[in-house]
């Protein structure tokens, strides 16, 4: 069964990965900003959310990696243009798509019909606060 309704959500591109409450962040000078011990996700590796709206380019994936760092990426497969969820126990992003096409953690993709690798964000820690650079 479980299989069945996995094949149905990569149809329809619906991913794991919440979008963080528009209260937990904000966009200022072009950088959004995370109170990052205000999200369960990104205290733990692996864990994501995504933030959409408030002027950004576009969504941006947040991932807490297992070095205690984050990845931050446009939410946008560059294949299908379908939002992108972290792959449970590897340092992977995939596309919530049929095609399921696949990033490391530095934007290259891996497998899959994508064309282009994801773009980046850089990122920093101001005290507890994650600050990502959304700046073209």
């Amino acid at each position: 069964m479980s299989m069945i309704v996995d094949f149905f959500k990569a149809v329809a591109g619906i991913c794991r990965t919440r979008p963080l409450d528009s209260d937990l962040w904000e966009v200022t000078d072009e950088k959004a900003r995370v109170s990052v011990e205000r999200v369960p996700e990104l205290n733990d590796p692996g864990g994501a959310v995504y933030l959409a709206g408030k002027g950004l380019p576009g969504r941006v994936l947040i991932v807490a990696r297992n070095d205690g760092g984050y990845v931050c990426a446009a939410n946008r497969c560059t294949h299908a243009s379908r939002r992108l969820d972290p792959i449970p126990g590897k340092e992977t992003l995939r596309c919530c798509s049929v095609s399921h096409s696949t990033f490391d953690y530095e934007g290259n993709k891996l497998s899959g019909p994508a064309r282009k690798p994801l773009k980046i964000y850089p990122w920093k820690l101001e005290g507890k606060e994650l600050v990502i650079d959304v700046s073209g």
